[in-house]
């Protein structure tokens, strides 16, 4: 039943994010990318690990998700008629997709599926945990993917000052 449970959200997961790029209305793009994200909080939560999955709804569902619904809907010229794709940046994408599967697809057949991942590290599920490893042993990449946030939200201020000019 677990492994049934398991590729049902897989696949859901799968759909939505698909769904969630090629898709023309914004607003529905961000619907399928909170669907999505639901499918990851109960594969979390399926494995066992329930922090991980409240914080995934709570941050990425209930945070980022919604905040992101509220700006398409508050900005006008989002919510009008879709935006045109333009073919330039078609090749550039291209390479993007087949650098980044040749990766994935690499990682996939390197890792051993035989070590259980929270046993190799002493990590358990708990808060406790968790917050220890982030702030020990995995602080540089925390640290990183901080001032990517960062940099995220100062890019998404100059675009919408820039906007208002």
């Amino acid at each position: 039943m677990q492994q049934f449970l398991f590729y049902t959200f897989a696949a859901s997961i799968l759909i939505a994010a698909v769904l969630t790029v090629t898709v023309k209305n914004v607003f529905h793009s961000a619907l399928y990318l909170a669907f999505s994200l639901f499918g990851v909080a109960a594969v979390f939560a399926l494995l066992g690990s329930y922090f991980l999955a409240g914080l995934q709804i709570l941050l990425y569902v209930g945070a980022v998700v919604v905040l992101s619904i509220f700006v398409i809907s508050m900005t006008k010229h989002i919510t009008g008629a879709g935006a045109a794709g333009t073919g330039r940046r078609t090749l550039p994408a291209l390479l993007t997709v087949l650098a980044s599967g040749g990766l994935l697809t690499n990682a996939i057949l390197r890792t051993d599926w035989g070590a259980p991942f929270a046993h190799s590290y002493g990590a358990g599920t708990d808060a406790a945990a968790i917050g220890s490893h982030i702030l020990s042993d995995f602080v540089i990449p925390f640290e990183a993917v901080s001032v990517l946030l960062l940099a995220a939200l100062i890019g998404a201020i100059a675009i919408i000052a820039k906007d208002e000019k």
